[in-house]
């Protein structure tokens, strides 16, 4: 039985992996981007010094620029009222940007991410860092009082590790290394979300 599932949003409920580099691809400043990228992966910056340097290069832009439109992947908005309609909880994190979780408001019960600062006249003028690492997740299930063998867990990438190593029902979804594949229970590769679909479905008539 599943009493709540956690969903990674980039790279599993959208085509793009990265919530960050689709931004800077739309607002043309992906170049400068690679700058900051390369020095967080050289350990010159933390990731909060690379959140905050990126969103550098946004500052003044308005929200509607930068509240892009999304197209979700095949079978995500089906999968979310599944779960849904099944009275499971659905908690949706992502390593990203807050601007992901528009298209699957109203889905979803919990959603964490980082957060775009917008001021009065909504220009841009900072970020708030709230995930850093995704263990926030484990935070939110202890406060929730749930049990992690009631729990789904569907990611693709390094992030997704902890949430998937605690959680009876883990899936990698498109998974982006071995490691991330070894540490789930089951390995999903497909364009679309139906197969995790009919996953859920046998699941809940369990």
């Amino acid at each position: 039985m599943i009493r709540a599932a956690i969903l990674d949003v980039d790279g599993v409920l959208t085509y793009f992996r990265s919530a960050w580099q689709h931004l800077h691809r739309v607002l043309g400043t992906d170049d400068w981007a690679s700058v900051n990228r390369e020095a967080y992966k050289a350990g010159l910056i933390n990731y909060r010094d690379w959140a905050l340097v990126d969103a550098l290069l946004w500052m003044g832009v308005p929200r509607t620029w930068i509240e892009v439109p999304i197209t979700l992947r095949r079978g995500a908005l089906e999968l979310l009222k599944l779960l849904r309609d099944s009275d499971v909880l659905v908690i949706a994190v992502s390593g990203g940007l807050n601007y992901t979780g528009i298209p699957i408001r109203g889905y979803v019960n919990y959603f964490i991410s980082n957060e775009l600062v917008f001021n009065e006249d909504g220009s841009l003028i900072s970020v708030r860092v709230n995930v850093e690492n995704k263990d926030i997740v484990d935070e939110l299930v202890n406060e929730l009082g749930l049990d992690w063998d009631y729990v789904m867990a569907i990611g693709d990438s390094d992030m997704d590790l902890p949430m998937l190593r605690r959680a009876r029902y883990s899936i990698a979804y498109n998974p982006v290394n071995e490691e991330v594949a070894n540490t789930a229970r089951i390995i999903v590769n497909s364009d679309t979300l139906y197969p995790i679909i009919d996953i859920v479905r046998a699941i809940l008539i369990k």
